[in-house]
Parts: C-alpha cells; structure tokens; sequence
C-alpha cells in the first residue's frame, strides 16, 4: 500500500511539473510574438515617420510573409481640435467647443459653464469667468495649487477642471476630438465633418458634402482618389461660408499641419499591436513627441 501511495504522489508531482513546464513554454513562446509584432510595428513607424514618405506609399503596408506584416496609416495631427488654441482666445473661439458640446448631447447651458471652468483653469488671473471656478473654489473642495493657470500638458489633465464630467458623461471618447500637439488650426484637408462643421460655424449636411467631395469615390480619407484643397479660400467657398463671414473662420482653419500622426500595427500570427506616435517637423528633421502603445485583441 504504502507503494502505491509512492507511486501515486510521483505521478502527480510528474504531472503537475510537465503542466508547469507546459505554461512555462507557452508564456515565453507568447512573449516572443509579441516581442515580434512589437517589432514589425515599429519598422511601420520608422517608415512613416520619414519626411519624403506620402499618404498612401506601398512602403507603408507589406505582408513579409504568411505569418508577419505590417499596416502603417499616416494622418495630420491638425485632424482634432487644439483646445490650447481655443482656450487662448475664447471670446471669439469659445462657440466652437458650445457647438461641439452640445451636438454631444450637453444642454447648452450646461456646456457654457463647463467652458468658463476651462477659460479659468487656463488664464493667469483669478476672477472667475461666469460660472467658472478659480482657487478658493478647488481650495474648499480640498485641491490645493488648482487650478494650474497655464495650457493644458495633456488631456488627462483636462478631466481635473470642474464640471468636465458632465462632458466625459456625454462623450466617453471625447479625447479622440481634441489634440494638444497641432500647430493650432483645424485641418480641413483631413478633419471629420463633426469639427469642420463646429470650428466653420456651419450646419452638418454642409460638412458631411464637403468631407465626401474631399474623400473622393471611395468615400475613405487617404486614399489615392482624395481631393486636397490647397486654397484656403477655396475651400471655404465649397463650404458655402459667405465671404464677409470667412475672416472669423480663417484663423481656425489651415490645410495642412507641421505634426504627423503615425499608427502602425504589426502582426505576428494572431498577435496585433499597434505603435501611435506624433511626429513634429522643425527644418525637415523629425522628433517624436508622443508615443503610445496596446495590444489589439
């Protein structure tokens, strides 16, 4: 008997060492392919981060072989709204983020104080703006040295100003609409209709027409039959803002922006991940400034 239990326990302690073996195997091979795609991704970002590469390059997209490849899509950091930009001048400005905060479901009057909440964290004095909040409001709510009265670093940042969680309520994904890192103005030679038709001051069905004239047959942005505007003028003309109308808009607008944005993703098998960085252009020389990284499951 007492044989048999022997026998019994070494079996499991061999079972139980060749599952663990099993395991150990399979995170380091796990490890390896995402190291691998981690790779392949990263050569799409060299590719598309150089200055003489173009929108629609066959560089950019390459099968390597059955198992390995990479897909690197390149767009204007100019494609989101700079709130920096917007915040700098509100009196004239501030009616872009009303317009695009309301479409997002917020009554307007509640999207008015949410924008005197973001002139006061910005500006460098401490009268409020409306119904906005300076120090000695975040001071009683037990957040000292707030708010910071300088431009935002980052849009993390910009969850901290009261009341903009009534925006995040209405939008999780507001992020994807706002950028820290452009020169300043809207590009609409790759911005969506939704910030064309706020930072324009116009109705949506003349942003949606002006997105598909500028997006060509296929209907997607850069591609080969795409439209790029190299007339500001003309370009507001095909949106129909009247001319006297046009010198308010100007200065929001641009076609075309010194910041390139570059999301590459490199497969290895069933392993994605995808590279996101932000190229900023000084003299034909290139430094990223943003860098992010996820897995796609």
């Amino acid at each position: 008997m007492a044989i048999l239990w022997v026998i019994a326990i070494l079996s499991m302690a061999v079972f139980t060492a060749t599952q663990l073996l099993m395991v150990s195997l399979l995170n380091d091979s796990n490890d390896s392919s995402i190291f691998r795609a981690e790779q392949l991704a990263d050569r799409g970002i060299a590719i598309g981060s150089h200055p003489d590469i173009a929108r629609g390059d066959p560089l950019l997209l390459r099968e390597i072989n059955e198992v390995e490849s990479y897909q690197t899509r390149i767009s204007s950091e100019g494609d989101r709204l700079n709130l920096n930009s917007l915040l700098e001048f509100p009196e004239a400005d501030r009616i872009v983020l009303e317009e695009l905060f309301v479409g997002w479901g917020l009554r307007r009057d509640r999207a008015e104080d949410v924008i005197d909440n973001l002139i006061d964290w910005v500006d460098i004095d401490e009268e409020p703006t409306n119904q906005g909040a300076e120090r000695s409001f975040y001071f009683e709510q037990g957040r000292l040295n707030q708010p910071f009265n300088r431009r935002f670093d980052s849009l993390d940042e910009v969850e901290l100003v009261n009341e903009f969680d009534l925006v995040t309520s209405v939008n999780p994904d507001w992020k994807t609409s706002f950028t820290l890192l452009s020169a300043g103005p809207l590009d609409l030679n790759e911005a969506p209709a939704e910030l064309i038709a706020c930072a324009c001051e116009i109705g949506m069905v003349a942003a949606e027409e002006f997105v598909e004239l500028r997006d060509g047959y296929d209907r997607l942005p850069g591609t080969d039959d795409d439209l790029r505007f190299d007339s500001l003028e003309l370009a507001l003309n095909e949106l129909g803002i009247p001319a006297p109308l046009q010198d308010a808009v100007t200065s929001r607008v641009s076609l075309g922006d010194p910041s390139r944005r570059v999301v590459s993703i490199g497969r290895f098998g069933a392993i994605a991940v995808e590279r996101a960085v932000t190229v900023q252009y000084t003299g034909g020389e290139g430094g990223i400034s943003r860098w992010t990284t996820r897995r796609i499951e």
